[in-house]
């Protein structure tokens, strides 16, 4: 896919952003490879990718921010994007999904629990 086709959901996602200071820890570094894997698969054509695409970005969009809200997410993303190979897109693109659906399922038992005492 090419950059122009998901570039503008990269642009709306750094004007959300907050912007501010850089930090470079391996675990913000990882989260921004997730938010631009997320990105560029939000931009697919296929409704099941672009949902996941944009859930991931949100996502580690959220952990990016919990972790420092003056993070200047516009630099790290396109220092990220300027660095990452398609085999990184891939790669990153596997660890994400894994990481994401792992909190998911972890959310998900979490709420049945919740909801028991209710039924």
């Amino acid at each position: 896919m090419s950059k122009e086709r998901w570039l503008p959901l990269l642009l709306v996602a750094m004007a959300i952003a907050p912007l501010q200071v850089m930090a470079q820890d391996p675990a913000t570094t990882a989260d921004v490879r997730c938010v631009v894997v997320g990105i560029r698969s939000a931009a697919l054509p296929d409704s099941r990718q672009k949902s996941t695409g944009l859930l991931m970005a949100l996502y580690y969009i959220g952990r990016l921010d919990g972790r420092d809200p003056k993070l200047d997410l516009r630099a790290l993303l396109t220092e990220q994007l300027a660095n990452m190979t398609s085999a990184d897109f891939e790669a990153e693109a596997v660890r994400c999904s894994n990481a994401l659906k792992d909190k998911g399922a972890q959310i998900t038992h979490f709420s049945q629990d919740l909801l028991k005492p209710l039924k």
